[in-house]
This record gives C-alpha cells, structure tokens and sequence, in this order.
C-alpha cells in the first residue's frame, strides 16, 4: 500500500495563510487512510505499507494488489515502479474535491485550495472505497489494461509514463531544439538510397507525447485530442513550433504514432529534461543525445472508474487528416 506524505506529514510546517487549510488536508488524508488499514485488516487480508517517496521495484515485488492512497500523483509513482501487467493497481482518492467545490475553482470570493485532487485515476474515493476495495478483492471488478508509454535516453529504458512525457529546455522562456528522424525518401528503384538518414528539424518550447491515459490531461488542454481509453496510440505535439518566414509549415506538429512505431529524435539544445508523469520523475539531456520513444512499454493493469471511460468514449476530430511529419517529403 502507497502512501502519500502531505507538506505537514513531511515536517515541512509553514507558517502562512493557508496553514490551516494545509493542516485540514492532511488529516482528512490521514483519516483515509487509517479506514483503509481498518478495512484490511477486517478482512484478514496481509498489507505492507509504504510512503511514496521511498517506493522501489523491489517494494511492490510479490504482491497481489498495490492500493495508491492519495491522488493521481500517487498513483503515478506507483505505476513507475510496476513493471508486470498482472499487478493491477487500484487507486484511492483520499481527499477528493467535491463537485460543489470544483465549481468554485475558477471565480470566487471564498478561499479555496487548488491543490485539491480530483482523482482522475483513481477508482475510488474515500467515500465509496470500502465498496470499491471489496470488489477487488472478491475478483467481481477487473482492472483495465492501458497503454504506457517506453521512453530510451542514449540505450537506457526510463520510468514508464502512464500519462504522457515532455521533453524542453528547462527555461519555460528557452527554445527548445530538436532533429526527429524520419523514414527514408525512396522506396526503391528510383535510385535513391533508402538508408540515407532524414531529419525533420524542430524549433519550439518542447515536444510532448500521451498515452489515451493522458489525452485528457496537459495534451488536451494544449489542443490535443481525447483518444479512447483502450487505444494502444501515442500522440505527440510539438509546444509551439517555430517556422521560419520564408517557408510554409510542412507539418502540423501534431499527430500519432502506432504502437511498433517510435518518435525518435537527437536533441540540439546544450540541456534539456525528460519529465515523465508530471514534474516527479526527471532526467537532464544535454545536446547530442538520442531519445526514443513508443508505446511499447508493458501495459498496466489499473481499476478505473466508469467516468474514466465515459471520459475517452468519444474521440473528439476523429476525421481529422494530420499531415504528419513522418509523411511528409515521402515518395509515393
């Protein structure tokens, strides 16, 4: 069992308006997480428990069931560290914003936390978990399997990415530089050689890739599109290309790769980072180097809810034609 540690859990105490708001978070979390305990231990069933930051491969190793108490940025961490589809992962929100409380987000006068998770991977919440925990215990709820995504940096395989992966300049005001390798010009008997290298070359604030996990996430609200939660897709975008003036864009920067295909790229930035899953888990590149990636990553077994699904039913531009860079310059 993953455990989230809140600012206060932590030892972090600040002392600032939002203190008390701080302090009410984290003992509603706690308060969750003690009823879950309770609940298994109710039903005889043997737990181990671990706070988030110190999860390792080794710590989800032989176990049936991995339950993420938190939010989704709990879930995500544990997903990194499973490795084998047939550990499924049931994610609980421990302290959900309430519906009336959502509404309030965007304008009001009262005071509100926007730290607040929805619980978007997660299929269950502290108020429906006994329910929810029971059945899959029982077997009578089945996880879904979903696509990852595998990212390669220079040869080494990273942290799978259950959501989506970015790739920039660690200055949000910094270009980022990339050369996306594309697929020879020929395809034969034209008398151009089929193995020459081809490079579409890319100036922008970074590229980034999404599973259906993550099409509702940062990528939809860049303009992307909600891919159906069973697609085994990755979609990429390019964060505001740059194009010179004198040419016409020759690609969208915007479009998919099928599983078996791979985004692959040399980066010609002197840094960069590869943020996997949000701003957790990240690692430099400096210029020169090589990334790969696909949805070649093992699939994780994850209970998710009905709305998780409801959410990624309808793909929204489906007839949508991308010219994609990977076509494009193509002979035919």
């Amino acid at each position: 069992m993953t455990e989230y540690t809140s600012l206060i859990g932590s030892g972090e105490l600040y002392d600032t308006p939002r203190y008390e708001r701080v302090k009410t978070r984290h003992e509603t979390h706690k308060s969750g997480v003690k009823a879950v305990k309770r609940m298994l231990e109710q039903r005889g069933v043997a737990f181990e428990c671990v706070e988030r930051h110190a999860l390792t491969e080794e710590s989800v190793r032989g176990h049936d069931l991995i339950v993420a108490l938190g939010g989704d940025g709990t879930t995500l961490i544990s997903a990194h560290h499973v490795r084998d589809a047939k550990v499924p992962i049931l994610g609980i929100n421990t302290d959900p914003a309430t519906k009336d409380e959502l509404t309030k987000m965007y304008l009001t006068n009262a005071c509100v936390d926007e730290r607040r998770s929805t619980g978007h991977l997660c299929a269950a919440n502290r108020f429906d978990a006994e329910t929810v925990l029971d059945g899959a215990l029982r077997g009578t709820l089945k996880p879904t399997r979903l696509a990852r995504i595998r990212t390669v940096l220079n040869g080494k395989v990273l942290e799978p990415a259950l959501n989506d992966v970015l790739i920039a300049h660690p200055s949000p005001a910094a270009v980022s530089r990339y050369s996306v390798r594309l697929p020879p010009t020929a395809r034969g008997g034209d008398g151009y050689d089929e193995s020459a290298k081809r490079f579409f070359h890319v100036r922008s604030s970074g590229v980034r890739t999404c599973t259906a996990s993550g099409s509702t996430a940062a990528m939809y609200s860049a303009g992307g599109e909600i891919m159906p939660h069973d697609s085994m897709s990755m979609q990429y975008m390019d964060r505001e290309p740059i194009y010179y003036d004198h040419a016409p864009p020759p690609s969208v920067g915007h479009g998919y790769y099928e599983r078996g295909d791979a985004l692959s790229f040399r980066w010609n930035s002197r840094v960069g980072t590869i943020y996997i899953d949000g701003a957790h888990v990240k690692h430099d590149v400096v210029l020169g180097d090589d990334v790969e990636m696909s949805t070649d990553a093992p699939e994780l077994s994850l209970f998710v809810s009905k709305w998780f699904v409801e959410a990624r039913r309808v793909r929204t531009g489906l007839d949508r034609v991308f010219k994609t860079r990977e076509n494009w310059g193509r002979r035919k």
